[in-house]
C-alpha cells in the first residue's frame, strides 16, 4: 500500500494501471511524493465502491487478490459469466472513483482499453486532463477479412484516443516512432525511460557448480514459455551450436503452455545440454543472471498470434543490469534502446535460426568480446535505467497537459 505523503504540489492525480507491478514501486513512490496520487489497479481493485463510496478516505487501496475460480465447481459458461461480471464491477469501481474524486489529471495506459475510454470520458466531462502511457509500437496489417475489420476498427479507436488525450508518454524509441503513423504532434509526446530493478544490487551467486556445468558457457532464457517468446527458435539454434562444441549449456527458467512442445523439440533434436528449471523463486533470479554468459530473448511473430510484437521485454533491462551480453530480435521493443549490435550484443531477425546461431557463435567464440560486451551492457543500463528520468517524463507530460 502506497502512502500519499510528502507532496510538493497539491495536484490530485489518478494513476490507472491494469495490474500492480512490484518493479514499478520506485516510480509509484516518486508520484506519491510529488502529487496527491491515487493508484488504481484494475486486477487488484478494492471491494466495490458503491458499497462504501461515502467514506472520505479513497486515496489508497490495499490490493484485493481474488482466488481463481475452481474448474471443478463451475461450468465453463458459469466461469465466463463470473469473470465478465467481476470485470464489469471493477470498471464500474473505476468509473465511480473518478466521478467521486475530481482529479485534475488522470494517467492511464493502453490506447484501446476500457480503462482508457472511461478515463478519457470522465476527463472530458469534468474538463480535466488525461495523460496516456503506451507500450505498443508496431502496425502489422492482417490478412483475413475478419482480422482486417477488427484491425481497422481498433485503429479508428486509437486515432480517436490519440487526438483527445492531452499528452502521451512513451517508454522507448519505437513507441515514439509509432505515433508518427497517427500524426501525433511531437510536442504532445514525452519520453519516460522504461526501468526495471537493478539485479546487481541483489545478493547472488554463480550457480554453475549447482547445475554441474563446471567451466562451461551458459546461454540463459528467462521468461514465460509461450509461443511468441520464440523458445523453439532458440532451441533449433542451440542444437547447431551444441553439435559444434560440447562446453555450452542452455538454461531455461520459466513455465507456460508452450513448454511441452519445446520439451518434445529437445527430444527430436537430441539436445543434451539443456535445463528446464520451471519458474524460479524471485530471490534466485539474480543468481541465474550472474551464472549466464549470454542472455537471449528470441521473441518472434507467429501467424496465429493476436499479439504480434514484444511491447518492451523487461528481462533485457534485468540482464544488462548484471553486465551480460544480450541477443534478441527485431520485434522486441527494448532492442532499440538497450541492445546495440556489436556493442553489447546483437539484434537479429525474428524467427531466423541462422542469424540467431551466428550471433551466439560470435559471442561464444571470443572471450574478450564477451567481457567487453558485458561491460557495455552495464554502461547502457546505468545510462538508461533511471527512475528519476522515468518520472520526469510523466512530470513533463502532466505539466504540458495542464498548460493546454
Amino acid at each position: 500500500m502506497l502512502e500519499t505523503t510528502g507532496k510538493r504540489k497539491n495536484i490530485m492525480v489518478a494513476f490507472i494501471q491494469p495490474a500492480y507491478a512490484k518493479y514499478r514501486l520506485s516510480l509509484f513512490e516518486r508520484f506519491s511524493n510529488h502529487y496527491d496520487t491515487t493508484f488504481f489497479f484494475i486486477e487488484g481493485s478494492p471491494p466495490h465502491l458503491w458499497d462504501n463510496y461515502s467514506q472520505k478516505s479513497l486515496r489508497t487501496f490495499q490490493l484485493d487478490r481474488k482466488k481463481p475460480v475452481s474448474d471443478v465447481v463451475y461450468s465453463a459458461r458459469e466461469r465466463l459469466l463470473f469473470r465478465l461480471v467481476c470485470l464489469a464491477r471493477k470498471y464500474l469501481d473505476l468509473l465511480l472513483l473518478l466521478i467521486i474524486n475530481n482529479y485534475e489529471v488522470i494517467v492511464t495506459s493502453i490506447s484501446y482499453s476500457p480503462q482508457t475510454f472511461i478515463s478519457l470520458l470522465v476527463a472530458k466531462i469534468r474538463r480535466r486532463k488525461c495523460v496516456l502511457w503506451i507500450e505498443e509500437w508496431s502496425v502489422i496489417k492482417p490478412r483475413s477479412l475478419m482480422s482486417k475489420l477488427r484491425f481497422y476498427s481498433r485503429m479508428m479507436l486509437k486515432i480517436c484516443v490519440f487526438r483527445n488525450v492531452d499528452a502521451i508518454v512513451v517508454e522507448g524509441a519505437p513507441q515514439k516512432k509509432y505515433l508518427k503513423n497517427f500524426n501525433v504532434p511531437d510536442e504532445k509526446v514525452f519520453f519516460s525511460n522504461h526501468c526495471s530493478l537493478d539485479y546487481s544490487r541483489v545478493e547472488s551467486k554463480n550457480l554453475k557448480q549447482k547445475l554441474k556445468i563446471g567451466k562451461g558457457l551458459v546461454i540463459l532464457y528467462l521468461g514465460r514459455i509461450i509461443e511468441r517468446k520464440g523458445l523453439d527458435v532458440l532451441l533449433k539454434a542451440f542444437s547447431v551450436i551444441e553439435r559444434e562444441r560440447n562446453d555450452v549449456f542452455l538454461v531455461i527458467c520459466g513455465d507456460g503452455d508452450f513448454r511441452p512442445f519445446c520439451e518434445d523439440l529437445v527430444a527430436q533434436l537430441k539436445i543434451r545440454h539443456v535445463f528446464f528449471l520451471g519458474t524460479v523463486p524471485e530471490e534466485e533470479i539474480a543468481s541465474y543472471y550472474r551464472t549466464a554468459d549470454i542472455f537471449v530473448l528470441p521473441s518472434c511473430i507467429k501467424p496465429r498470434q493476436k499479439i504480434k510484437v514484444e511491447g518492451w521485454g523487461l528481462v533485457i533491462n534485468e540482464a544488462i543490469s548484471m553486465g551480460i551480453p544480450v541477443v534478441t530480435t527485431n520485434v522486441v521493443g527494448a532492442a532499440s534502446d538497450l541492445v546495440k549490435s556489436g556493442v553489447n550484443g546483437y539484434v537479429v531477425k525474428n524467427g531466423n535460426v541462422n542469424e540467431l546461431c551466428l550471433a551466439l557463435r560470435k559471442i561464444l567464440e571470443d572471450e574478450k568480446l564477451r567481457k567487453t560486451m558485458g561491460k557495455n551492457s552495464r554502461r547502457i543500463f546505468e545510462a538508461f535505467n533511471d527512475f528519476d528520468k522515468m518520472f520526469e517524463g510523466f512530470r513533463q507530460a502532466i505539466e504540458y497537459a495542464q498548460a493546454r
